[in-house]
């Protein structure tokens, strides 16, 4: 803990404790040590105590890219007005407050606080704000760090604060009030899951994803859809029935798939993926099944099925729509009597395998049409995870970028994207979804011998390895996108695409947000 004198001159007028929480100074009656200055704003400071250091973030101008820190030097003194001054005094910790180096929760606030997301609003048009050790100023005036269109809230409505294990939420004096679990609060202690309310807008918090490299399942994922599909994933992976994923080509089901398998009691087994899509009919039965030697024409050696190569493990069978009829029948039976015969032999085998099918195609609508067996359809789809798009959940486009470009690293060399370049990359509706991604940042980074990419790079690349369809005009549904990443300000959004602000402002009016598939 720190202990801490204001000096007025050469007069000591105070001596606090900086510790558990921050200490606000300012002139304002709601601060925590209110001082008559002229040289203070009336929220002013925010000291705080990070890694064994005082901290002092400069508030007064709200938005954090001019939020200014300032280390208060452990002998001198630090000026916070035209007559005041800080001096530290003492850094002690009490036995009752030792912590261990590992517990980074109690003993870095700032590191606490960048493991949290701000979610803003529900379903499929919230908003994730990454959290770190910087003050964070909300409310309805543009200066704040987060814009609300919100007219209940006020101008500067609430700030979140760096705190041990957690943030501090502190009304700064808001006209409607801050709430949370239904309490009027002026300041409270927050930790991920806490909801809180600001006039009509509801925030929770929630822990921030880990990056692919740190993930069990190596998957990239930041924004909610996607880190519920994957919560699923967990859920199911401990089941032993078949699953069936549903998505659009290039969403990422058999990254999915292998989630499901490696966070699952089969992980040590093998994990064998078949694209039925990619078979010709007459060698369908051989790939699933396996055939014995001389079985037919061009069967010079026996050959292993998928089903035995799987056996005690995962086998993932992707775009299952596409099996013929007659071979469909055939999955059914191994899946109801877990044997198989290969092609040409006389015996049948048991194997072990937990089937995980994917498709792109409604197989309900197969299913009606007669072109998918309804009894096949009903043992697969027992357990279903659907995939949404990516123009659904265009959080996760800055991480997988990211992580593209960090792929192609090695053969291209280090890029990175400009803001502009960002906000591009959103406005694009993706008909490819992630697969169309990668290809697009590829033929950027290859065609860009600058280490940041452009926007006029994106567009280039778009022009090039993009759908021509979704060049035409941007999806009105990413629109959104594009202006919560500037806070809500649709002069800066309407100029990042190229469009003058009151089309930007009629789209938004007319978009009707479709829900996730």
């Amino acid at each position: 803990m720190q202990d801490v004198s204001l000096y007025r001159g050469e007069l000591r007028v105070a001596r606090f404790r900086v510790d558990r929480r921050p200490i606000e100074i300012g002139t304002a009656l709601g601060c925590d040590l209110v001082l008559e200055d002229a040289g203070l704003a009336p929220r002013h400071w925010l000291l705080t105590w990070e890694r064994g250091t005082l901290v002092a973030h400069d508030v007064s101008r709200g938005k954090r890219h001019r939020t200014l820190q300032h280390h208060v030097p452990l002998r001198g003194d630090f000026s916070i007005g035209e007559a005041h001054r800080l001096r530290r005094e003492s850094c002690r910790v009490s036995p009752g407050d030792a912590r261990s180096e590992g517990d980074t929760a109690a003993s870095c606030p700032s590191r606490a606080a960048a493991q949290l997301v701000l979610v803003i609003g529900q379903g499929g048009e919230a908003r994730r704000i990454m959290l770190d050790h910087r003050p964070l100023h909300i409310g309805r005036g543009a200066d704040n760090d987060v814009v609300l269109a919100d007219r209940s809230a006020s101008t500067q409505h609430c700030r979140l604060e760096p705190g041990p294990g957690g943030l501090v939420l502190r009304d700064l004096g808001s006209r409607n009030g801050t709430f949370v679990g239904g309490v009027r609060v002026s300041r409270a202690t927050l930790s991920a899951g806490t909801a809180f309310r600001l006039g009509r807008t509801d925030l929770h918090l929630v822990m921030q994803a880990a990056s692919a490299s740190e993930r069990e399942d190596g998957l990239v994922a930041e924004s909610g859809a996607m880190l519920d599909v994957l919560e699923q994933a967990r859920t199911m992976a401990a089941l032993p029935w078949p699953l069936l994923i549903c998505g659009e080509s290039g969403t990422g089901k058999e990254g999915v798939a292998r989630a499901v398998h490696t966070l699952g009691p089969r992980s040590d087994g093998p994990f064998v993926a078949l694209n039925a899509g990619g078979l010709t009919p007459s060698l369908v039965e051989s790939e699933l099944f396996g055939h014995e030697r001389g079985a037919f024409s061009g069967a010079d050696a026996l050959h292993r099925g998928v089903f035995e190569q799987a056996d005690g493990g995962t086998l993932f069978l992707d775009e299952v729509g596409e099996l013929p009829l007659d071979q469909q029948a055939r999955l059914l039976r191994v899946l109801e009597s877990g044997e198989l015969r290969r092609v040409g032999s006389e015996r049948t085998r048991h194997v072990d395998v937990r089937l995980v099918c994917a498709t792109h195609r409604d197989l309900r609508g197969m299913v009606a049409d007669a072109e998918f067996r309804r009894d096949l359809y009903y043992r697969l789809a027992r357990v279903v995870i659907d995939v949404p798009p990516l123009r659904a959940r265009a959080q996760d486009v800055a991480a997988l970028a990211r992580h593209f470009l960090r792929q192609i690293a090695a053969d291209v060399g280090e890029r990175e994207l400009s803001e502009d370049a960002l906000v591009q990359l959103l406005a694009y509706p993706w008909p490819g979804n992630a697969r169309e991604l990668r290809n697009v940042l590829c033929s950027a980074a290859a065609a860009t011998p600058g280490s940041q990419l452009e926007r006029a790079d994106v567009l280039r690349a778009l022009q090039r390895v993009g759908a021509p369809e979704a060049l035409v005009t941007p999806d009105p549904n990413n629109l959104r996108e594009v202006v919560d990443y500037y806070a809500g300000n649709l002069s800066a959004a309407a100029r990042s695409l190229g469009m003058p602000r009151s089309t930007l402002r009629d789209r938004l009016g007319s978009t009707v947000v479709q829900p996730p598939c």
